[in-house]
């Protein structure tokens, strides 16, 4: 309670009871406080009801809402006033009631365990693990239990990592009732494992590591078990047999899989999901499929290992509500499952080995199969072979907006590039380092053979995570930004040059006499940066605002100097002033990028944004 509140309360108290005094002399201070304090709290939300709970009036239908609503919004995390900490710790799947309301989970149940070291003493005393909300709200009173139970849409996602308890899986698979499920599996190695391959082998057997070494995550203390009644545990990570266990449950439920997201840090396990998707004979709900596949590689020529090198057709080519897919690292039998690959809304393939990916044509016709195409991602992937490969006819692909293109070589997306007919791009997306792409930016910003505009002219939107160029190209890449709205910018290094070049302003005549303007984005109302300090901050704002283009949001670095002055003036002259971490991605950071125009022709620093 603020200061201010707590002298009105107060006040009003004093007051209260010098009335009742007046009124009845008979009764003592003590009485009279009483009776002013049971009078004042009479109508008090925050208080409890002495008889009856006008929550168990609510039509079971509303409560469930309000539970489902709850759920949303704890996956949803944490809105900017909330404190992200408190969403460290969700435990998923890895430790919940089952049906039986009394029981804690006393008995053992086959699970993928955590291994609990005395490190983790010290993080268990920093935060209490959580609960998910569905889960919670089933354990506040009989009344709740049954109706969360009974309401299939709280238990539709299932999420499976090392310590899921796959007893408990079974449970949630049931609980839906046969409703759309979202499947999602992360099968990736602690980052303090990776290197250290010939002491852990992350996908040896469950034998390989004796459960008497290893103990699990503490649970909650409202679910609190026996030290002796811990689940049986395994590495830090899901084992192969692991993964083929959350197979066995899942796999019969394929026809309600809605959306399927597994990220691995090797590729056994990619393999074997394929594999089990391959006895599948369709797969009639799925909308989303995602596949990652972060294993680092030094060679892109061809796929290793050798041995789980297999072309798979999955789920028997038949998805045919199919609209998102994300392949990294991951390839199929292309040409088998073009059945599966059309109508699609959301295109991402990353990372491909030279000998895996789909070739020109086939690349070709998956594009042609889906004419509601509206976002293509090509991160060191897309058709395989050289321009010397490919068809000379550009792909029509009027209905994308969103264009994602990083990592190739300078002579494969020089080459490719012109044979994408992509007129109604207002997104791009481009990350490129470790070369010249000079002539690959001159493409950027002119016209293509066969079109009457550069691709930069239409965006509204763009992200460089790195383009090495000269100076040249990058000014002509600067002169067609004429529509763009959001830029951001990474001015550790020579970039500061293209920031400071947002601000120069030119002379333009006006019946009230000579006035200043932009020369460059016009239209920029958002800015992200990193490296930029409050001051320069501030006056990139005022001379933005003084050439006629204000800006209505910026977001920095949480780690740039900005003192509370700065700060102040800058939420006075914009709409919106907010932070991020510089470790933050760029799809978490929801902010569009523009690209650091200035660089000479010798100068080979890129900008990275994490």
């Amino acid at each position: 309670m603020s200061t201010d509140r707590k002298k009105e309360f107060q006040a009003d108290l004093t007051s209260g009871v010098h009335k009742v005094l007046r009124e009845n002399g008979n009764l003592s201070v003590a009485q009279a406080l009483s009776q002013v304090t049971k009078e004042m709290l009479k109508n008090n939300p925050f208080v409890p009801p002495t008889s009856g709970c006008p929550i168990n009036d609510l039509p079971n239908e509303l409560l469930a809402h309000i539970f489902y609503v709850g759920m949303q919004m704890e996956e949803e995390g944490p809105s900017e006033d909330e404190d992200e900490d408190e969403y460290e710790d969700e435990l998923d799947l890895l430790d919940w009631d089952s049906d039986d309301e009394d029981e804690t989970s006393s008995t053992k149940q086959k699970s993928t365990g955590k291994k609990k070291t005395d490190d983790d003493d010290d993080e268990d005393a920093d935060f209490e693990p959580r609960l998910p909300f569905q889960v919670l709200v089933s354990h506040v009173c009989r009344h709740f239990r049954e109706v969360a139970i009974e309401s299939p849409l709280l238990w539709t996602t299932l999420h499976f990592q090392a310590g899921t308890s796959l007893e408990r899986a079974q449970t949630w698979l049931e609980r839906s009732k046969g409703h759309p499920l979202q499947i999602e599996m992360d099968c990736t190695t602690p980052e303090d494992e990776d290197g250290e391959e010939e002491e852990i082998n992350p996908f040896a057997s469950d034998e390989d590591t004796p459960a008497s070494e290893v103990d699990p995550p503490s649970p909650p203390k409202n679910l609190s078990e026996p030290e002796e009644a811990h689940l049986e545990a395994g590495p830090s990570h899901l084992t192969q047999a692991q993964i083929s266990e959350i197979m066995d449950i899942i796999i019969p439920a394929v026809d309600r899989w809605r959306i399927f997201s597994v990220t691995a840090s090797y590729y056994d396990a990619i393999h074997l999901i394929l594999e089990r998707f391959s006895k599948c004979s369709s797969a009639p709900l799925l909308e989303v499929l995602e596949m990652y596949h972060y294993e680092d590689c030094e060679e892109f020529q061809v796929f290793t290992p050798p041995e789980l090198n297999t072309k798979f057709m999955i789920f028997g080519g038949v998805a045919p509500k199919l609209k998102s897919v994300a392949l990294w690292g991951v390839h199929i039998d292309w040409d088998a499952s073009l059945p599966l690959l059309n109508d699609l809304r959301d295109l991402e393939i990353a990372y491909h080995a030279e000998d895996v990916r789909p070739s020109f044509q086939t690349f070709s016709n998956i594009i042609a199969s889906s004419p509601e195409l509206e976002s293509l991602s090509l991160c060191l992937s897309g058709p395989a072979g050289t321009a010397k490969d490919w068809a000379h006819t550009p792909i029509d692909i009027p209905s994308v907006k969103s264009l994602t293109l990083c990592h190739h070589e300078p002579a494969y997306i020089e080459a490719l590039l012109p044979l994408l007919h992509l007129p109604n791009v207002v997104e791009l997306l481009l990350d490129y380092d470790s070369a010249d792409y000079t002539e690959f930016a001159l493409l950027l910003a002119k016209p293509l053979p066969g079109r009457t505009k550069s691709i930069l002219s239409g965006l509204d939107h763009l992200k460089i995570g790195g383009l090495p160029s000269n100076r040249n190209a990058r000014q002509l890449m600067l002169e067609q930004l004429v529509n763009l709205k959001s830029i951001c910018l990474n001015c550790a290094g020579d970039e500061e040059e293209f920031f400071e070049r947002l601000m120069e302003l030119k002379p333009t005549p006006s019946e009230s006499g000579p006035t200043q303007s932009v020369v460059f984005c016009p239209h920029l109302t958002t800015l992200m940066t990193t490296g930029v300090d409050g001051s320069a901050m501030r006056n990139f704002v005022e001379v933005r605002k003084q050439g006629g283009a204000p800006l209505s949001k910026v977001s920095m670095s949480e780690e740039d100097d900005l003192d509370e002055k700065e700060e102040t003036w800058l939420r006075e002259h914009l709409d919106e002033l907010d932070f991020f971490e510089p470790s933050d991605s760029e799809e978490e950071i929801e902010m569009e990028i523009d690209d650091p125009d200035e660089m000479d022709d010798d100068d080979d620093d890129m900008m990275h944004l994490d």
